[in-house]
């Protein structure tokens, strides 16, 4: 008999991460990524508004209708893996409160940055959630320079703003010309006018 596995989840990494995450608000977090994400209803079956006689033509020209019907991907669905990626940006993001006390400044000060998109936030709810990315390696300060670069990312979707900002980009190198992430070269001291000039694409989108 085949038994089904199960995957325990593990929270840890949250926690090294300073995140004080509870099982609760995870899947809180999670379900609010996936109702984003998702559409509200199922992939239409184009042959079920075929007539008779359009199935035939198909038939005959060597068409088939099995190509018509929706893709079923499961875990390996682009749409599963964003909203994958999308619980995790938020899980791993800080409310207004927790990041006013990491930066030592009033929540007031947090909340005016966001309003005024110098720091990039995702709205959840009546609250705000602050992706860990745009903080340091130690998680206490912002990443220099941000608030040059975040304005341009208003109304682009939280996954493809981590991608950008946390993977190599062709444009920018290192200290062995190798290609860096955006964040990375900021976080080197390198000119964050260069990183906002190349964010200016996500206008272009």
């Amino acid at each position: 008999m085949h038994t089904r596995d199960f995957v325990h989840l593990d929270l840890a990494p949250f926690r090294r991460a300073g995140l004080a995450l509870s099982l609760n608000e995870f899947e809180r977090l999670v379900m609010e990524a996936v109702a984003q994400v998702l559409p509200e209803h199922p992939p239409i079956d184009g042959r079920l508004d075929m007539t008779e006689s359009e199935a035939s033509f198909l038939r005959d020209a060597g068409v088939d209708l099995s190509e018509f019907a929706p893709r079923e991907h499961g875990a390996e669905s682009a749409l599963v893996r964003a909203a994958a990626e999308y619980a995790a940006i938020l899980a791993a993001s800080l409310s207004v409160p927790e990041l006013s006390t990491r930066l030592g400044v009033d929540e007031s000060s947090v909340r005016q940055r966001l309003i005024s998109h110098r720091l990039y936030g995702i709205k959840v709810g009546k609250g705000w959630r602050v992706p860990l990315f745009e903080l340091d390696a130690a998680g206490q300060a912002l990443v220099g320079g941000l608030h040059l670069v975040a304005p341009h990312w208003v109304d682009a979707h939280p996954v493809e703003v981590a991608q950008w900002f946390t993977q190599p980009h062709a444009d920018l190198e290192g200290p062995g010309d190798e290609p860096v992430s955006p964040r990375a070269f900021l976080l080197a001291g390198s000119n964050p006018r260069t990183v906002a000039a190349l964010a200016e694409e996500f206008g272009d989108s």
